[in-house]
């Protein structure tokens, strides 16, 4: 089998280069002129719309075509086919707490925005939000940038950002998906149907008012979350969402509302064992946005708030209740035609009952210049008072530079950029690993590399790496404290993206990663993602590859590399707006370990229906 995988391996890579070679000539005017051909739009890497080639940071964008075609699997194992992205726990059982990395980061290092707004959960350790809480079916789109973004978005975002953006209001319409299927780990005989997944949403529009509904719900009894257990550890969670917009001239305003719960069996972890254990996890979720646009600018207001809630009930029953909440004002200003300027405040707030509320204050400032002849810039400062940490001045120098080619552009990037992240109210103040004296963990980050791309196809190369001062580990006395040593991760991504004789979308990553110093905890160094779309008519076929390094546990033992390949099929039924998918995860029914001691999903299918009317 491992022959097998490693010649289909090299398969895979040597279709790239085959189908780099079918590419048609591309006209000059086409790269000079970039208004005649429909580019990608970014949004995340300036806070401006501005189009991918004058966009300087690695931005990956997820349509929500492609959400749709991962319509029965999760958010989180959709961010784990990108570059630069692992997202642990994703392959075990539904509800496993969920380590989101990008490029070697902890949970932390990662802001997640919904609609504009911050979501986290302060008591929890790293201050993060659980993704977990979110249905792929009520997101219209995602991007992840890469890189530091803390001057641009706050602190959190040492590493990068994902944007998430809920799902779009449209003429009058309902929209129903259900799926089923199993959810069993490796080396089992079918048990039956035991994933259940569905969701309703309904848009309205009326002059300039628009609404939206959704509500959601899935269910899972299949398997237990460790290796070896003999009982099955149930997952149930529901969403309820709804927004209401109005637009008018230069005024946009929307209101969004959510209600989410979780309830989910857990196991025994010190020992490893089964457990009849459960817990509870509730969010309220509301977000508001307005935006006024003038002769050459834009003024806007966003704010939110997530309170959560969370129950355990085992051998030593908790609950962790906590708030969040931020206000932001932010002008954009078009200084001239190419150059534009942004100004911005925003507060934040933490509470943890338990522990003492924190607030910070930011003012942040940025450069935008996107030039006529290539070159493009995006540089700012920030400074960031905290109530407890004082002053933090971070900075962002984004320069980037584009040759138009006869076959396409080749695009030069390069970022420096500084963060500041504040220890949590969990790290700080917990009865038992908390230390109140902890120090901020500081950070810069860089990067460079080259982009190239033509009319249907683009490829990158981008080296990496990020510096991190008084970085918050926990010790060897259970507890958590600032480490002796600075800590630096380097490596680079390779991307590359193709439609192959105008039937076949090609999309292929290699992302290398490591520690100067010591070893990445659960991480691998090496790690491919292939994703190979067949489309005929109304029906699409396809196969997800990933390939998954060595990596060390977190007792320091290594766990074995791995590799699994799983099938899609989609048909649209186009008189009847029905749409079906299909998905046949691990084909080969690897065993394999994600996480040392916990189960992993092993050969499983899933079917679904949505219909749209």
């Amino acid at each position: 089998m491992k022959n097998t995988r490693t010649y289909l391996g090299m398969v895979f890579l040597s279709i790239s280069f085959v189908g780099n070679a079918q590419q048609k000539e591309q006209s000059l005017d086409t790269i000079v002129n970039p208004s005649n051909v429909l580019e990608e739009v970014v949004l995340s890497d300036t806070r401006l719309p501005i189009k991918l080639s004058n966009s300087g940071k690695t931005v990956v964008q997820i349509s929500r075509k492609e959400i749709e075609e991962f319509s029965g699997r999760s958010l989180a194992s959709l961010l784990s086919t990108k570059s630069g992205v692992v997202v642990l726990g994703n392959r075990s059982v539904t509800g496993q707490n969920l380590r989101v990395a990008l490029r070697g980061s902890l949970n932390n290092q990662v802001l997640i925005l919904v609609d504009g707004v911050r979501v986290s959960d302060p008591s929890r350790i790293g201050n993060d939000f659980d993704l977990n809480m979110l249905s792929l079916s009520d997101i219209d789109s995602i991007e992840i940038l890469k890189g530091g973004a803390s001057t641009l978005y706050g602190s959190a975002a040492a590493a990068g950002v994902i944007r998430i953006t809920t799902r779009k209001n449209q003429d009058n319409r309902f929209n129903i998906s259900l799926v089923g299927g199993t959810e069993q780990a490796s080396n089992q005989s079918l048990k039956g149907v035991s994933y259940f997944s569905n969701a309703l949403n309904y848009t309205h529009k009326k002059e300039n008012w628009y609404y939206r509904f959704g509500v959601s719900s899935l269910s899972t009894d299949g398997m237990s979350s460790v290796v070896s257990g003999t009982e099955t550890d149930a997952f149930f969670r529901y969403n309820l969402n709804g927004q209401v917009g109005y637009e008018n001239k230069g005024l946009k305003v929307k209101l969004i509302a959510s209600k989410s719960q979780i309830k989910s069996d857990y196991d025994n972890i010190f020992p490893l064992s089964d457990a009849d254990f459960y817990g509870f996890s509730f969010l309220e979720n509301i977000a508001f946005n307005s935006e006024y646009s003038y002769n050459k600018g834009t003024l806007s207001f966003q704010g939110g708030m997530q309170k959560t809630r969370r129950e355990y009930r085992d051998n030593y029953p908790s609950t962790y209740l906590a708030n969040n909440r931020s206000v932001e004002v932010m002008n954009k200003l078009q200084l001239t035609p190419r150059l534009y300027s942004i100004q911005g405040w925003l507060y934040q707030e933490a509470v943890y009952e338990g522990a003492l509320p924190t607030h910070q204050n930011d003012v942040f400032t940025s450069l935008v210049y996107m030039g006529e002849k290539g070159f493009n810039f995006n540089g700012g400062i920030r400074m960031n008072q905290h109530q407890l940490y004082g002053n933090h001045f971070t900075y962002t120098f984004n320069p980037s530079f584009l040759i138009p080619l006869k076959t396409g552009s080749l695009k030069l990037i390069s970022d420096v950029s500084s963060a500041f992240i504040a220890p949590s109210l969990f790290q700080l103040y917990d009865a038992y690993s908390g230390n109140p004296n902890l120090a901020p963990e500081e950070s810069t980050s860089s990067e460079i590399g080259l982009v190239w791309a033509s009319k249907e196809a683009r490829s990158s190369l981008v080296y990496f790496q990020r510096n991190e001062d008084y970085k918050i580990i926990f010790d060897s006395t259970y507890a958590y404290a600032n480490a002796a040593a600075d800590f630096k991760v380097r490596g680079f991504e390779y991307t590359y993206r193709n439609r192959l004789f105008s039937l076949v979308d090609f999309n292929l990553n290699y992302t290398f990663t490591e520690l100067e110093e010591g070893v990445l905890a659960r991480l691998p160094k090496h790690a491919w993602n292939l994703d190979l779309n067949y489309r005929f008519q109304s029906n699409g076929i396809g196969l997800v590859y990933a390939y998954r390094g060595k990596r060390q546990a977190i007792d320091s033992s290594s766990l074995e590399a791995y590799s699994l390949v799983d099938l899609k099929y989609s048909k649209r039924f186009a008189k009847t707006n029905l749409e079906l998918n299909a998905w046949l995860t691990n084909l080969f029914d690897e065993d394999y370990t994600e996480l040392l001691g916990f189960a992993t999903q092993g050969r499983n299918f899933r079917l679904g229906l949505n219909y749209r009317f």
